[in-house]
């Protein structure tokens, strides 16, 4: 079956915030795309599209600031009264309304971010990001003459793995940047 991206704001049977072209188009101005990543025309590999969604999946699950625009949409975006990290500042000629995101807007920083873990899924392959890591706890590992010793801290799970996209999402959660625990059971 053919996957098709609905990244229609607001609606409710969106499946994605980025049009398969936004996502080609980060992809042609990255400097380290997933091997074999569309970078030209305006239409996503059935890979890529299913990466948009499960990142979606993801990001769609997180704690957001502020609250849906309506019961009905299907995405975590758009918010009413979320705050713009990006405004201007107080001290300029902004008005009011320049503090805030519109209630029919993805910001782009929760765009960038779906188009980043997307290539981290992509990147993954088969592997299940979204699963436990199965070296966690392991201080030490022996296969045939090599041996791997981890430090005894613990090592990141969840989007604080991927700090690219923390970075740009974690002013826009409601927990803030850098103590996101994502946990899937």
């Amino acid at each position: 079956m053919a996957l098709t991206i609905v990244a229609t704001v607001g609606s409710a049977s969106a499946n994605s915030f980025v049009t398969e072209a936004e996502f080609i188009t980060r992809a042609a101005s990255r400097l380290n795309v997933p091997t074999d990543t569309t970078v030209t025309g305006t239409t996503c590999t059935e890979t890529e599209k299913a990466a948009l969604i499960e990142a979606q999946r993801e990001l769609n699950l997180l704690p957001w600031v502020a609250g849906r625009v309506d019961s009905t949409q299907a995405l975590a975006w758009p918010r009413a009264y979320a705050e713009d990290p990006d405004a201007p500042s107080l001290l300029g000629t902004a008005s009011a309304t320049d503090f805030w995101f519109d209630d029919d807007e993805i910001p782009q920083r929760v765009k960038d971010a779906q188009i980043e873990l997307a290539f981290e899924f992509i990147r993954a392959g088969t592997t299940d990001l979204a699963a436990a890591d199965p070296n966690a706890g392991v201080i030490e590992k022996t296969v045939d003459v090599l041996t791997t010793r981890w430090q005894p801290h613990q090592r990141p799970t969840g989007l604080q793995r991927f700090p690219r996209i923390l970075a740009l999402i974690g002013p826009l959660l409601s927990t803030g940047a850098g103590s996101l625990d994502v946990v899937r059971a």
